[in-house]
């Protein structure tokens, strides 16, 4: 299988990230959420600083992804894919990308204004960017509610894109990123 993507189909690092960062992104909303339930103690403590870490990690994991895109361009649309589907599914894609941005960032936003650092797996934190303000950190916890939330239908409508050309359709989207 080629690094890079071809004309037909996504090369395997194009492949890596998007079932690594698809695995990862589902585990943080999963944890977010048990977190969310867990009684105030130090395991919840060590299971929101372990959530924090792969959220760091997946904000770099998306950065890199993202380089790699735009240095390595996408396959050509599948056979039988319409210009106004195209166009769709790239916009999807953008929103994805948005908001795989957005979801870690305000996680780390928010728990800097609740005065807490983001460590990287203890290896160092983050760089503070805001000062501790309960009102900025009401904001950027209604922004994570609310980004995880668009998150999940975003790529649940991503997934059901790619199951329509799969199965109704029946073009090569879906398996231009199994394959190989």
């Amino acid at each position: 299988m080629p690094l890079k993507n071809t004309q037909d189909s996504y090369g395997f690092l194009a492949k890596f990230f998007h079932w690594l960062l698809f695995l990862m992104l589902v585990g943080a909303i999963i944890a977010g959420n048990i977190n969310e339930g867990l009684p105030d103690g130090p395991e919840k403590y060590e299971a929101i600083t372990l959530h924090k870490a792969f959220g760091s990690l997946i904000l770099l994991l998306v950065l890199v992804r993202l380089g790699w895109k735009l240095a390595n361009p996408t396959p050509a649309p599948a056979i039988g894919v319409s210009a106004s589907q195209h166009k769709l599914g790239t916009a999807m894609h953008w929103l994805l990308y948005v908001l795989m941005l957005a979801q870690p960032i305000s996680g780390v936003l928010m728990s800097q204004s609740a005065g807490y650092p983001v460590s990287f797996f203890g290896l160092f934190d983050l760089p503070t960017i805001l000062a501790k303000d309960k009102a900025v950190m009401g904001i950027f916890h209604t922004a994570h509610g609310v980004i995880w939330i668009a998150l999940v239908i975003a790529a649940l409508g991503h997934i059901g894109a790619a199951l329509h050309h799969h199965f109704k359709l029946k073009d090569k989207t879906l398996t231009r990123m199994l394959k190989g």
